[in-house]
């Protein structure tokens, strides 16, 4: 059972467009509580429950509960409360992977070749349909990419080379330069483990890739990078301790770098200082000293990818899309010994714990159908405005904001109010405007907006929670 439903929700996070929007990080949030809830409880009627190694649960527990600091203090929480539930299900893929026995984890493995075949079936069928650079179910080629390097060692140890040859046919179609040195690197890291054609072949990609890297150096897409990763750097030194909060970095963005359309991006295309920026340098570096501690000891096989998926995300941002993270996650927990260890427990504490665990999954689970819920009826809102709906389109975004306040809602109320009342309205409008300001202080059109209405205050500070 436990080994089905890990392998279930990190497959499902790939072919969910990697599980990008908001709809597929709650479906798989909801199921892996229901499944977790149900494993637990049925571990402890059986009276003994697998026991994670302390060292690693202490690791996960502690990320997690930084980033849920970060979270909850962060100046845009409407945006880091559902990034660090999304990230969540990858820190819980650590303790759970590392109490599968060795069937366990080739069944887990078992449905990431089958996810790593429907993508790679999926590439071929848009390559034949006229494109050129397929991303199969995801968004972008290089969130494929990132994919693509965690599921080809899952395919070479099954010796699914038929897999394999899909999924290298794939990267070359997605033409990720920084795919590539990833690769490349790998084999150059682990060569005796791959053998010297592996390794000259690693070798002679990564200077390949190194040139096509020193030509793109005055290419706007290098120049954007670097704009990006100064931006990172501006916000890990404002909030050195728990950062912006995770998902934070393109919200914050305008403010940390110049204000230009091109600029715009949802990602820093550097994971470290990505992490560091949304979550503080405390979380970023007990998070790679804790992959360094995993994969270290491990063996090449299991090593590989993510290493080349951690040289790729010097310069890219898969990482940063929720499936593939939780396909890292996955990948590196599988390098971790099995536990091996479990723990009994008393007859007169299960149904208590049993009791605790349903009521915790169901808190969490509310949580997560709110916050989803919030998020249709904004939507709906949305669309209740484009078709002129007005009335139904403020009962949408008031219920929404009821659930879960959202800037966006906020601020389309306040839209609304002029757009129906004029100056009448004017007065409630800012209200919803200094909400909208208050959750969201990046957006600068939000106080140009309440200064054209005449009832310009000083925005508040920024809310913490």
């Amino acid at each position: 059972m436990l080994a089905g439903f890990v392998g279930t929700v990190v497959a499902s996070g790939l072919l969910l467009r990697g599980a990008w929007d908001l709809w597929a990080q709650s479906v798989v949030l909801l199921g892996l509580l229901a499944a977790s809830s149900a494993w637990l409880c049925a571990r402890l009627a059986a009276g003994w429950l697998p026991r994670p190694g302390s060292k690693l649960l202490a690791w996960a527990a502690a990320l997690a509960v930084l980033s849920a600091l970060s979270a909850w203090m962060s100046p845009v929480p409407a945006y880091s409360r559902p990034a660090w539930a999304a990230a969540c299900v990858g820190l819980a893929l650590f303790p759970f992977i590392s109490v599968l026995d060795f069937e366990g984890r080739a069944r887990v493995e078992r449905f990431l070749r089958a996810a790593g075949w429907a993508l790679v079936l999926l590439a071929v069928y848009q390559r034949l349909g006229g494109e050129t650079r397929p991303a199969a179910a995801f968004l972008n080629q290089n969130a494929f990419a990132g994919a693509i390097l965690l599921l080809l060692p899952i395919a070479a140890r099954a010796e699914d080379w038929a897999l394999a040859g899909g999924l290298l046919l794939c990267l070359w179609w997605a033409r990720s330069v920084g795919a590539w040195l990833g690769l490349a690197v790998a084999l150059i890291a682990h060569r005796r483990a791959v053998g010297t054609a592996a390794f000259w072949l690693g070798s002679a990609t990564g200077f390949v890739g190194l040139v096509a890297m020193y030509a793109k150096l005055q290419s706007a897409e290098t120049l954007h990078r670097v704009e990006w990763w100064k931006a990172a750097w501006r916000m890990a030194a404002q909030a050195p301790w728990l950062g912006l909060g995770p998902g934070a970095y393109a919200y914050a963005l305008p403010s940390h770098a110049p204000v230009k359309p091109e600029l715009s991006s949802l990602f820093a295309h550097q994971h470290l200082l990505e992490t560091a920026a949304e979550r503080g340098w405390p979380y970023a570096l007990l998070w790679i000293a804790g992959l360094v501690f995993l994969l270290k000891p491990a063996s090449p096989s299991r090593r590989f990818g993510p290493a080349a998926a951690l040289v790729h995300g010097l310069v890219d941002y898969a990482l940063s899309v929720p499936g593939v993270f939780w396909l890292f996650c996955a990948s590196t927990a599988l390098a971790v010994p099995e536990s091996g260890r479990s723990v009994n427990v008393p007859l007169r504490w299960r149904p208590v714990l049993c009791a605790v665990i349903l009521a915790a999954a169901g808190a969490c689970g509310a949580s997560v159908w709110r916050s989803w819920s919030a998020d249709r009826l904004r939507a709906q809102g949305i669309v209740a405005v484009r078709e002129g709906r007005l009335d139904d389109a403020t009962a949408k975004l008031a219920a929404s904001e009821a659930l879960f306040p959202h800037p966006e809602a906020a601020r389309l109320r306040a839209e609304l109010l002029l757009s129906t009342r004029g100056a009448e309205g004017a007065a409630e409008a800012a209200e919803h405007l200094k909400r909208a300001i208050a959750l969201d202080p990046y957006r600068a059109s939000n106080r140009v907006l309440l200064d054209a209405i005449g009832l310009a205050v000083a925005p508040p500070a920024p809310e913490t929670r």
